[in-house]
């Protein structure tokens, strides 16, 4: 929806015995700046935010992984962290880190600029990685190839898009049936009599 400032530009507000006083006219017009500005909302340049705490430093991690399906997410694999993600004071715009500690409350990653960083699984996306995957196995397209658009994922390549945190939830999902498995074999042969 477009505001009358969008349309018209500022009012013109006529001061007068017939028309409006002075502080009449002052509460108008700050009454549509403050209407424009909620329509249209900028960003404070870097300097105003506020300062980046002190943290840990660290030689880049020796460990590469490549994720090649659901819940495949082990240190080492490349993430973004989404805006919200990090301390206010490093901005509010994607930033490449590699995963370092998974866990569920946080993990920690690590940053380019040598920061290591306690993230919310949420916050965490899996970088292009899966998409390198499918063109490994000869995919040329993730997309379904009929249907309106825009064309969904193909099932088997869904978790392309998924959080960590999706991930995570996959793997524990998972680990309760390998666990079950394990049946103790033949019992009777070990009663004591």
């Amino acid at each position: 929806m477009t505001t009358q400032w969008e349309r018209n530009g500022p009012r013109r507000w006529h001061v007068g015995p017939d028309c409006y006083t002075r502080k009449d006219a002052l509460n108008a017009l700050a009454e549509e700046l403050h209407r424009q500005h909620m329509a249209n909302p900028h960003y404070p340049p870097s300097h105003y935010y506020p300062e980046k705490p002190r943290r840990r430093r660290r030689q880049r991690p020796p460990y590469d992984h490549t994720p090649m399906g659901p819940g495949d997410i082990q240190p080492g694999t490349w993430l973004w962290v989404i805006p919200g993600g990090l301390h206010p004071g490093w901005g509010d715009i994607h930033r490449l880190a590699m995963l370092t500690a998974l866990g569920t409350p946080y993990c920690e990653v690590w940053m380019d600029d040598t920061t290591v960083h306690r993230v919310r699984p949420e916050k965490l996306i899996v970088s292009d990685a899966g998409r390198q995957a499918a063109h490994a196995a000869g995919l040329t397209t993730l997309r379904q190839a009929s249907g309106p658009r825009p064309r969904p994922l193909l099932p088997e390549w869904r978790w392309v898009d998924w959080t960590l945190a999706e991930h995570i939830a996959h793997q524990q999902h998972a680990a309760p049936a390998a666990e079950s498995v394990e049946q103790p074999v033949q019992d009777e042969l070990f009663t004591v009599a």
